[in-house]
């Protein structure tokens, strides 16, 4: 996911979450532009390249952003109890949150900061280059092989049991 990417989710996200008419009751799914965890990767995303461009940032243009991510939760398939929706709104919150003061840890001006925002939100930032060299090594049979069942076979190696102590 790209940063205009993420922009264009949270905008048809804000617009969808504007209408007015559905506001304080469930909202269907299907009217999301993406899937919720990809909304809030986006919100998140908008967030770090907000701090990026200026750690003090002003709080106007943070809380939009953090009041949509809040309200995610009620884009579902059942209704939530009242009880249910508020503890979801606070553990968004709280996630978001909990990403800023990750935010701050780390250093803007470091040459590998969007890729640390990237695998901290879990979004691969593979360039061609990495993918094709990647590839090549697979197709070769170059570097680690462990973790692939039935890579035992392949190494010449007999299974060690293990020893065990009375």
């Amino acid at each position: 996911m790209t940063i205009h990417q993420a922009e264009q989710f949270i905008r048809d996200y804000q617009k969808v979450l504007a209408d007015d008419t559905k506001r304080g009751s469930r909202r269907d799914p299907s009217l999301l532009p993406a899937p919720k965890e990809q909304i809030i990767k986006s919100i998140k995303l908008q967030i770090a390249q907000l701090f990026y461009l200026n750690s003090h940032t002003n709080e106007d243009f943070l809380r939009p952003l953090i009041n949509a991510a809040v309200f995610i939760d009620s884009f579902s398939e059942l209704p939530l109890e009242t009880s249910d929706f508020i503890e979801s709104m606070h553990r968004r919150r709280h996630e978001m949150d909990s990403f800023y003061l990750e935010l701050i840890k780390l250093d803007r001006t470091d040459s590998f900061y969007w890729q640390r925002i990237f695998t901290m939100l879990g979004i691969s930032s593979e360039t061609r280059k990495t993918s094709f060299l990647e590839g090549m090594k697979q197709r070769l049979g170059i570097g680690s092989r462990a973790g692939f069942p039935g890579t035992d076979d392949l190494t010449g190696r007999r299974p060690v049991g293990r020893l065990t102590i009375d």
